[in-house]
């Protein structure tokens, strides 16, 4: 392998000198190096890399430059310049080298522009540039923020929409419930049967869009956050009493501690603090159709301040609210999803509710400044943690 690594390094010599006899010294042993060292390496790269001199001139360049700036091997090209390529190449590639750092260039061949990531150093009294193609990112970028554009115009439009999109729901709802009661006389019993379920489906209706609404609104570029002083216990204990119904009917136990905290006054957005608990709330009774729901208001312990990056030494500026339930919990395949109702849509309504509770859920605590994460096993429950600043920034 030795004997062959050195005829090919003599056989590449022979040529050079044959077929640039007249080429100076200097010349040739910068070509030969190429050849024999850098070039196979360097031409393999996944990025372009182009060696300019100390006036941009472009003097060496791997295959992937050839790709993408469609220069040439020749040697009876004429000299292309780097800022030719490349606008403010050199300027650019000085301030690279400088800093020491890669910058986004714009570039420009054959009447198409697209962006590039630059990094250069030093090289002899010239350059070595590295270029990355940005295209396909930039497509993306591009691509991804016009979703996003999207779903916020999308979103706000439901919102702007939510008392046209519930009034019939109400009417039908209202309407069908006084029919029931007697208002409009009385019933057959055939009569009944169906209006009882126009009625329980316009009230089922009614909720699953109040939940969709929430989320969309909740997602939309329209939504204002309004921050003040309130008592958490307070707005947390309204909530526990409007779900007290769905709990005592499936015979709960459920137990709501808040000893361990000292400070119940809280600056944060009491609207979607308890909205999120509601969703949450909801969410575990739903879940849980035997044992027991318990709520849990305190300061995070050392190892909460860890998991969130929160100084230990600060922990009562915030507060943790856990809620934990004995229900089916939920499978690791799903978890990953659990908050995104978009990705739940194939695996059913249910699902997709569920989604739709956390996801807004998920928002409205980062809405309010503060940190949410859920965990769950299998027939085991889940854990549902919240953590909330207690004081204004």
């Amino acid at each position: 392998m030795q004997i062959y690594n050195n005829f090919s390094c003599y056989y590449v010599l022979y040529n050079i000198i044959r077929f640039n006899a007249n080429m100076n010294v200097k010349k040739l042993a910068k070509k030969l190096w190429w050849s024999l060292t850098a070039f196979q390496t360097i031409n393999n790269l996944p990025d372009a890399v182009i060696f300019v001199d100390s006036d941009g001139r472009i003097i060496r360049f791997n295959k992937k430059a050839c790709e993408i700036f469609g220069l040439s091997n020749d040697d009876e090209a004429p000299i292309v310049f780097f800022d030719t390529v490349v606008v403010e190449g050199m300027t650019i590639v000085r301030k690279s080298a400088l800093c020491l750092k890669p910058f986004l260039a714009s570039a420009t061949v054959a009447a198409k522009d697209f962006y590039v990531e630059l990094n250069a150093v030093k090289h002899g009294s010239g350059f070595c540039i590295n270029l990355r193609d940005m295209s396909k990112l930039t497509e993306e970028i591009v691509n991804e923020d016009k979703i996003l554009r999207f779903n916020n115009e999308k979103n706000a439009m439901l919102a702007k929409l939510e008392g046209d999109l519930k009034s019939p729901l109400t009417s039908i709802s209202g309407f069908s419930k006084g029919l029931l009661d007697g208002l409009g006389g009385e019933l057959t019993e055939k009569q009944a049967k169906y209006v009882k379920i126009i009625n329980s489906n316009a009230e089922e209706l009614y909720s699953f869009m109040d939940k969709l609404l929430e989320f969309s609104y909740a997602e939309s570029s329209i939504f204002e956050s309004e921050f003040h002083n309130f008592d958490i216990i307070d707005a947390l204990k309204s909530v526990i009493s409007d779900a007290s119904d769905s709990i005592i009917a499936k015979k709960l136990a459920f137990d709501f501690d808040y000893d361990e905290i000292e400070k119940r006054t809280i600056y944060s957005d009491m609207n979607s603090v308890k909205r999120a608990f509601k969703n949450i709330l909801e969410t575990s009774i739903s879940m849980t159709e035997a044992g027991a729901i318990a709520v849990k208001v305190s300061n995070p312990d050392e190892a909460a301040c860890l998991k969130y990056g929160l100084d230990a030494a600060k922990a009562k500026s915030y507060l943790q609210i856990v809620i934990c339930d004995s229900g089916t919990g939920v499978p690791d395949d799903e978890m990953k999803y659990l908050c995104e109702p978009y990705a739940q849509l194939e695996k059913g309504k249910k699902n997709f509710l569920r989604a739709l509770k956390l996801g807004s859920a998920s928002i409205l605590v980062k809405r309010a400044n503060g940190f949410i994460n859920i965990t769950s096993e299998v027939m085991k429950g889940s854990r549902f943690e919240i953590i909330l600043p207690v004081e204004k920034d």
